[in-house]
């Protein structure tokens, strides 16, 4: 029998079908009768029809309130079960939501054809089974990264869309995502009833860590896939899977799964290890593998390495760059059966010489009295020299008075550094020179000395208690001692920060540890302040502080570069690591990641104006970019943004700028990819309750675990309404005619 509606407070609109008898009876009350003496004759003759006429009208009212009636039931979608005894008369319309994998792993390649082809194909056979004519319908869904859902289609369309399914992203499936638009879907078709009678049909090679994400093991509570499956198993709703991988198990592949520059990253003129890591997932090694590197453009001599199995090895080249810039790298190893993680690129930044701007407070003939004498010799460009290691980082500086920063002809722009060593008296007019040149993105350091009497001074022009000045700390007193009886070291250092880590090897520690000072400025650092590193007195009073200012960096060097104050100018082993280190870290660029994951947007900066801009795909095509060229405050140029929908495949890009100049970058799919360990059966079935797996066997039959479909009778109810608005019509025209006739 009918067991429900869909839409249980539609069906209350049937009660409009009091609405025609409503209409009938405020009629029957408009009339007054009036005695009139020839109405006997008709009174007579209507005795005789009265009852006659009753019955045609009591018919013809019955036929409106029951299309009324009719109407609203059939929109509030009646349906009954299988068994009943309205189960023939019901319509077993299907909506199907079809979900394909069609994630990096599902390029792997059996025999002929991919994972991807073969569930495209069983797609087309599932979506060819269902009927239009009955109505109907498929929600096809690509999986990836993110859900694309191409709407609710009718069989024929659906098959067309899948026709053009050529080839997988280069991706991982978010399953929980996938089941999060399933889910929304459902509830949708529920309605107030509750539960779903969509079917989930998802094409899948099973792999392990789309199902089982590694960080789940560490997740506190149901993740994602298992939420998302609670409520669908709350709606009814079964997530039939079929298997198109073939088998269970882990089958044999190797991964490019990393290109990875020596620590520290790459310096002009010094050669560079670039290490490139491939990863065994399979149960045998594989030995003398061949691996290759270009960089630019230009391919290395190739290595041959063993790789154990289910284990990691590295090739590794060594490379030495000549120009400043993004340099292109394109690691490959032989193809095998997944062809998308046999190759990988990656960019890797070779920083230009940083730009100093040294401003000398105290200049002199003499080294040993010079502010900055020893310092400019640290940053003289060295060849090399073995007790340091390998070649430092190379300095383009400048020295200067104070005066200089006055002069509207010194662009501050074209530092990346700025460094204030023993200044007594910063002029006024040049504060907002240097605010402003920070707040663009570059970094001042200021450096206190002998010459710095004036604390109050420094702190009126440069220090602000809610951070807008430049300084990074309130400057209190000077504290010095007499060099003979005493001095101070450094007590603590940040050993994980860029600037100071060099230092946190045990072999180098004392070099900065055990070197005397004699004189510093106490200071009280702000609460967003960094302090790097501490004094052994009895405050532990800061040494070096770092602060942002907008998109630059400040620093604060409470001691000198003066030998007065430091016996630090006075050991190479200490000064030039430490300059270089430092300097280095504070003049670098803040450049967008060259390395992206597939489908991220990008805006690239480059030095100069780009007189055009060209995006170069790894397949060959190009495509203009379209979009304003935006100025910014150091002097460079940021592009237009690169949309989403041209980074989808992994490789390498280029962006051309014009008169032959052209910028790297590069889309790499997420290693895990190429672990392609699938599930078996127990373990997927072991999931969730909502999750049935279809075995191979049985494909050409119903899902496993398919409910009886609720059949549904709105088509029906439709139908009768309309037979009732014809029989009325009918009714209302033979009635009016036969009147007319006795008239």
């Amino acid at each position: 029998m009918l067991e429900g509606f869909l839409h249980p407070a539609l069906a209350l609109g049937a009660l409009l079908a009091a609405v025609p008898l409503i209409i009938h009876l405020l009629n029957r009350r408009r009339y007054r009768p009036m005695p009139w003496a020839a109405m006997r004759f008709v009174l007579a003759a209507y005795r005789r029809t009265r009852r006659r006429v009753q019955l045609e009208n009591l018919l013809l009212l019955l036929l409106r309130m029951g299309a009324v009636a009719l109407l609203a039931l059939a929109i509030a979608r009646p349906y009954a079960r299988g068994g009943g005894a309205l189960a023939p008369l019901t319509e077993r319309r299907r909506d199907m939501v079809l979900i394909v994998d069609a994630s990096a792993s599902m390029g792997y390649r059996e025999e002929i054809e991919t994972l991807f082809e073969r569930a495209v194909r069983r797609a087309t056979e599932i979506v060819d089974d269902l009927d239009g004519g009955r109505g109907d319908r498929v929600q096809l869904i690509l999986a990836g990264a993110h859900p694309r859902l191409l709407g609710w289609q009718a069989p024929e369309k659906a098959l067309s869309l899948l026709a053009t399914f050529e080839e997988p992203t280069d991706e991982r499936l978010d399953l929980g995502a996938t089941l999060a638009e399933v889910a929304s879907l459902a509830v949708e078709e529920a309605g107030e009833l509750g539960r779903s009678a969509i079917e989930v049909r998802l094409l899948s090679d099973l792999q392990r860590s789309s199902f089982i994400p590694p960080a789940a093991e560490s997740e506190e509570g149901p993740g994602p896939i298992q939420r998302e499956l609670d409520a669908l198993a709350e709606l009814d709703v079964k997530v039939v899977v079929e298997d198109v991988g073939g088998s269970s198990g882990r089958p044999s592949n190797l991964t490019l799964s990393a290109i990875t520059p020596a620590e520290g990253g790459a310096t002009l003129g010094a050669p560079i290890e670039i290490a490139v890591r491939i990863t065994n997932h399979g149960p045998s090694p594989r030995p003398a593998e061949r691996v290759s590197l270009s960089v630019d453009g230009n391919r290395l001599p190739i290595r041959r390495i063993d790789i154990p199995a289910d284990g990691n090895a590295e090739a590794v080249f060594t490379v030495t760059f000549t120009s400043p810039g993004a340099h292109a790298l394109l690691a490959a190893l032989d193809g095998d059966k997944l062809a998308v993680d046999d190759t990988r690129a990656s960019v890797i930044f070779a920083p230009p010489p940083v730009r100093v701007l040294v401003v000398n407070g105290s200049p002199a003939d003499d080294l040993e009295k010079d502010g900055v004498g020893f310092l400019m010799l640290a940053l003289e460009p060295l060849q090399g020299d073995a007790a340091l290691g390998a070649p430092l980082a190379p300095f383009l500086a400048d020295e200067v008075t104070a005066d200089t920063l006055l002069d509207p002809k010194t662009e501050l722009r074209n530092y990346d550094v700025i460094l204030l060593a023993g200044v007594p008296v910063i002029p006024a007019p040049a504060i907002p020179r240097l605010e402003e040149r920070v707040a663009s993105g570059g970094a001042l350091v200021i450096a206190l000395g002998p010459r710095v009497a004036d604390l109050s001074q420094i702190n009126e022009r440069l220090f602000r208690p809610d951070g807008s000045g430049l300084l990074p700390a309130e400057l209190l007193r000077r504290v010095s001692v007499a060099r003979r009886t005493s001095y101070f070291r450094v007590a603590t250092f940040d050993e994980h920060h860029p600037a100071l880590s060099f230092f946190a090897d045990e072999a180098w520690r004392p070099f900065l540890t055990e070197v005397p000072l004699y004189a510093f400025v106490h200071a009280r650092p702000l609460d967003d302040a960094r302090v790097l590193a501490s004094l052994d007195d009895e405050a532990t009073s800061p040494l070096l502080i770092e602060r942002a200012f907008d998109q630059g960096r400040v620093f604060l060097y409470t001691s000198s570069f003066d030998p007065q104050w430091s016996d630090i100018v006075r050991s190479p082993r200490t000064l030039v690591p430490l300059v270089h280190e430092w300097l280095r870290y504070a003049g670098q660029r803040r450049e967008p990641p060259r390395v992206l994951a597939p489908g991220e947007p990008l805006r690239l900066t480059v030095d100069t104006y780009p007189r055009m801009t060209e995006l170069e795909l790894p397949s060959g095509e190009r495509f203009a970019i379209e979009g304003d060229v935006e100025e910014l405050p150091d002097g460079r140029w940021r592009l237009p943004e690169i949309p989403p929908t041209r980074t989808r495949r992994a490789g390498l890009y280029t962006v051309g700028l014009g008169d032959e100049r052209s910028e790297p970058f590069a889309v790499e799919i997420d290693p895990l990819e190429g672990d392609i360990d699938r599930l078996s059966p127990p373990e997927l079935s072991a999931l969730h309750p909502a999750l049935t797996l279809l075995q191979r066997s049985s494909k050409g039959s119903a899902a496993p675990g398919a409910r009886d479909t609720r059949g549904e009778l709105w088509r029906l109810v439709a139908g009768l309404c309309l037979l009732f608005l014809v029989g009325e019509s009918l009714w209302g025209a033979w009635i009016g005619s036969r009147r007319r006739m006795r008239a």
